[in-house]
C-alpha cells in the first residue's frame, strides 16, 4: 500500500518579531512545499533515500507513524530551514499521509493535532502560525492572545514575490530571544512593525503594488533596527530595487534566511540574484485550504 499527501510552505508577508509581544503577523501558503509518500516495507520505518542530515527526523517520524513497517520518501521544493515553513509543511503532509496510512479521516482536527506533534521536534513550542497556514492555505492573521492563537482569513490578491535565499540558514530561537533581551530597547520599533501592517491592509487587499513595496522597505529597515537583519539580507534588499522590485524585506526571524520582493517585472531581479550568487525563484499564493488532501 502506498500513500501520498502535500503541503505548502509559507510565507511572513509583515509582522515578524512584532507577533511575539501580542501584534498580529500576516502569513501566505506558497506554491511550494512538501510531498511525502509513505508505502510498506519490512524493517524499521524510516526514510528510503537521504533528504536532509537532522537526527530530529526519525524521531519526528515516530510521533505519527509505527517504529516498524513504513517506508518514507519526501520530496521538498522549498529551502530547507530558510524560513519558509519546511518544517511544518512536512509536519502537515506527514500528518495527512499518516492518517490516510491507517485508513483514518482526513480531518483538520486530526491533521493539526499530528502536525503539531511533529512541530514540537523541531521547534519546542511553536505559536503554530506555520502548520496551521499550510494546513488551510491562502492567507492569514495570525495575533497570539492570552487564550491562545487567533487565525483569521486575509482576502489577498494573488502578488508577484520572488524569493531571494541568502544562502544561509538563520536560527528563529536565537532572534527571538536576541530581541526579548533588548526589549525595552527595541519596542517601540515593534510597535512601528505593527501600525505598519495596519496601515498596509487596504494597500495589500487592493494589490496596490507601490504601496505594499514601500511598506516592506521601511519594514525591512525596521526589522534591522531591531538586529536580525544581516549585511547579506540589506545588500539582496538594495539589488532588489535596484531591479526594478516595488519593494523588499526579510521575511522571517532573521539572521539569514530570504528576502521577499515584490517584483511586477522579475525578469531583472533574478538575473542580478544569479550575478550575486544567490538563489531565487518566483513564488505565488496557494489557495488551496484544509480540505486539501
Amino acid at each position: 500500500m502506498t500513500v501520498e499527501a502535500f503541503a505548502p510552505g509559507k510565507l511572513i508577508l509583515m509582522g515578524e518579531h512584532a507577533v511575539v509581544y501580542g501584534h498580529p503577523a500576516l502569513a501566505i501558503a506558497v506554491n511550494r512545499g512538501m510531498r511525502v509518500r509513505l508505502h510498506s516495507r519490512p524493517g524499521a520505518t524510516g526514510i528510503d533515500h537521504s533528504f536532509a542530515d537532522d537526527p530530529r527526523l526519525t524521531e519526528a517520524l515516530h510521533r505519527v507513524l509505527p517504529v516498524a513497517g513504513v517506508g518514507v520518501e519526501i520530496e521538498s521544493t522549498l529551502p530547507i530551514g530558510r524560513g519558509m515553513g519546511s518544517s511544518a509543511a512536512l509536519a502537515v503532509a506527514l500528518g495527512r499521509a499518516s492518517l490516510k496510512l491507517e485508513g483514518k479521516p482526513v480531518t483538520s482536527e486530526a491533521v493539526n493535532e499530528r502536525a503539531f506533534a511533529v512541530e514540537r521536534i523541531f521547534h519546542g513550542q511553536p505559536s503554530g502560525i506555520d502548520h496551521t497556514v499550510s494546513m488551510r492555505g491562502g492567507a492569514l492573521l495570525y495575533n497570539r492572545t492570552d487564550i491562545g492563537p487567533e487565525f483569521q482569513r486575509f482576502e489577498l490578491p494573488d502578488l508577484p514575490i520572488v524569493v531571494i535565499d541568502s544562502g544561509s540558514a538563520g536560527n528563529t530561537a536565537d532572534m527571538v530571544r536576541s530581541v526579548a533581551e533588548r526589549i525595552e530597547d527595541v519596542r517601540p520599533y515593534l510597535d512601528q512593525i505593527s501600525e505598519l501592517l495596519q496601515n498596509t491592509k487596504a494597500a495589500l487587499q487592493k494589490g496596490d503594488l507601490v504601496a505594499i513595496g514601500q511598506a516592506w522597505h521601511e519594514n525591512h529597515w525596521l526589522l534591522r533596527a531591531i538586529g536580525v537583519s544581516t549585511p547579506t539580507l540589506d545588500k539582496i534588499v538594495r539589488v532588489a530595487a535596484e531591479s526594478g522590485a516595488t519593494g523588499a524585506k526579510l521575511a522571517g526571524a532573521g539572521g539569514g534566511g530570504v528576502v521577499i520582493a515584490l517584483a511586477p517585472n522579475p525578469g531583472p531581479l533574478l538575473v542580478a540574484a544569479k550575478q550575486n550568487g544567490w538563489d531565487a525563484f518566483e513564488v505565488r499564493q496557494n489557495e488551496s485550504d484544509e480540505n486539501q488532501r
